[in-house]
């Protein structure tokens, strides 16, 4: 008879203590991006805060798992963004899924890859976002200046990952 206190997918398990530890922080990081980071004049320092997160998730937990938080999680912030609907459940779970796939041949615990494959989804995050803002806007997005500020945005939430993914991630592996 298995543990009740895990949970069994895909040979990999996800411990409630993980799960305990993981929930709190996830709600910490929405609270900052809503009320603070959405706030910031600056838009090349409006990060996505849960980008990172999903990475970290998706190291830390089986694919199953791990594809729920996406969804659940890009649910919420789609909700609390009200516009451009289903933009963070789809990055979300394209993080979550690159990481699986990779997870294969790479070797995804280490930082400065969490930070390429972070960096690689800010960069389709950011081309995402300024091709539907300029649709929306009737063109007046498409000054360069605007896709710099996307540029550096994805540079920015690339620098940031390591930082957001470190609590997620568990310390009682063998080197």
């Amino acid at each position: 008879m298995k543990n009740l206190s895990t949970l069994y997918c895909a040979g990999r398990s996800v411990r409630w203590p993980s799960f305990a530890k993981i929930l709190p922080y996830t709600i910490l990081l929405v609270v900052v991006q809503s009320q603070w980071v959405s706030r910031i004049d600056q838009d090349s320092l409006r990060a996505d805060l849960l980008l990172p997160l999903m990475f970290g998730v998706a190291v830390e937990w089986p694919p199953l798992p791990s594809v729920g938080w996406a969804l659940v999680w890009g649910y919420a912030l789609d909700a609390l963004s009200g516009k451009f609907w289903g933009f963070h459940v789809v990055s979300y779970l394209l993080a979550v899924c690159l990481v699986h796939m990779a997870s294969e041949k790479l070797e995804v615990e280490s930082p400065l890859y969490q930070m390429t494959f972070v960096g690689m989804c800010a960069l389709a995050q950011s081309f995402v976002l300024g091709a539907f803002l300029f649709f929306e806007s009737s063109g007046a997005f498409g000054t360069l200046i605007n896709w710099v500020h996307l540029l550096f945005r994805a540079v920015f939430t690339t620098v940031v990952a390591p930082l957001v993914i470190y609590p997620v991630c568990s310390r009682d592996r063998a080197p």
